[in-house]
């Protein structure tokens, strides 16, 4: 059954699972780098035990687009303007991005090498700042910088970040048609539908095409931000079945790991299980509500940063590297949220006002 498009009426935030989840997600992603850029392994836990069909950072990133296009999906269905839904989207994205960048850079001051460029005179600088926050610029190094490492690149998980934005835009194919009953659904499965055919019939052509975008890596993170937003479109509570659907979903996933499936089979299993455990409550969802907050986006963009930094400057284990970026990121994620994104997210009034001037 649809649900109903027509209230336009902000409800207040639910506590719910979806942070609990995007922090083990965001979480995921620290393991799996902690294992790639300490050169130890190309893999992590989860990769040997599934002979590298899953690794967590792959159930990571695509949790994140479940994730977000559930949630995003009802942000644009709630919106009473396409200026009201994008500022949302901006305020949401850019602040906390800039200022994770701009701290990246000033880190990178002190393992600059000696080079007949000052820092402060490098181009290289002031273009990575740009393209990153302008987010359509693959830009990840600093010539000289972290150069014999593993990997060079200051913070290698922001490519995300503009697919992200992309699929906020996608969806604004749907704002015309919010307040029908049923195209909202209809359009949406239409267009996860269109995106799987391309992926099992079109994929040479899809990874043919580099620019601007890397087509193949749009076209599969789109059809998890879909599944989401699809499920967004179903009126949970009243949906039957839901712990019968939850058992073929586990049971599809764990036979596309024995066998080693196409993971397009993935996309629907997967994206029902994450909002499954997102919509429900405990008492974990409402302690990390009422006191850190969503610390998740920070813990994504500065976790990266500190596994290099860490690296350059104490070459530890790969455990000790996991452990401490964890705690480091998770911190620093709790200070991002309460001293950047919150406080922007409250400009939105300010910006709408503005809007209706």
């Amino acid at each position: 059954m649809a649900k109903n498009m027509s209230n336009n009426i902000t409800p207040p935030r639910e506590v719910n699972n979806f942070d609990v989840l995007r922090i083990v997600f965001a979480w995921f992603v620290v393991i799996s780098h902690s294992y790639f850029l300490n050169g130890s392994s190309i893999s992590d836990p989860l990769g040997w035990a599934t002979n590298n069909y899953l690794i967590f950072s792959y159930i990571g990133v695509k949790g994140f687009f479940v994730i977000s296009g559930y949630l995003i999906f009802q942000s644009l269905i709630r919106s009473r303007s396409l200026v009201e839904y994008l500022t949302k989207r901006l305020l949401r994205i850019f602040p906390g991005l800039i200022v994770a960048v701009f701290i990246s850079l000033l880190a990178t001051y002190f393992v600059y090498p000696k080079k007949d460029i000052p820092y402060f005179l490098n181009p290289e600088i002031y273009s990575y700042f740009l393209d990153n926050i302008l987010l359509f610029v693959s830009h990840f190094d600093i010539p000289g910088v972290f150069e014999n490492m593993k990997s060079t690149a200051l913070n290698g998980s922001l490519w995300t970040i503009r697919f992200e934005f992309l699929c906020y835009l996608m969806i604004l194919a749907i704002f015309p048609f919010k307040s029908k009953k049923r195209i909202p659904a209809i359009l949406t499965s239409f267009l996860l539908l269109s995106l799987v055919v391309l992926q099992l019939f079109f994929s040479d052509w899809l990874h043919s095409i580099n620019k601007p975008i890397q087509m193949d890596l749009m076209v599969e993170l789109a059809s998890y931000f879909l599944a989401g937003s699809f499920l967004a479109c179903l009126n949970w509570e009243s949906l039957a079945y839901k712990q019968s659907i939850l058992l073929v979903c586990l049971a599809l996933i764990l036979v596309a790991v024995i066998f080693t499936l196409d993971r397009l089979i993935l996309i629907g299993p997967l994206g029902f299980v994450i909002i499954w455990l997102g919509k429900r409550k405990s008492s974990l969802a409402a302690w990390i509500h009422k006191t850190i907050g969503d610390p998740s986006y920070g813990m994504y963009l500065y976790a990266f940063p500190i596994q290099q930094f860490t690296i350059y400057f104490l070459k530890p284990s790969t455990t000790v590297l996991l452990v401490s970026s964890s705690i480091l990121s998770l911190l620093l994620g709790i200070l991002s949220w309460h001293l950047v994104e919150k406080k922007a997210l409250m400009l939105k009034g300010y910006f709408l006002k503005a809007e209706k001037k």
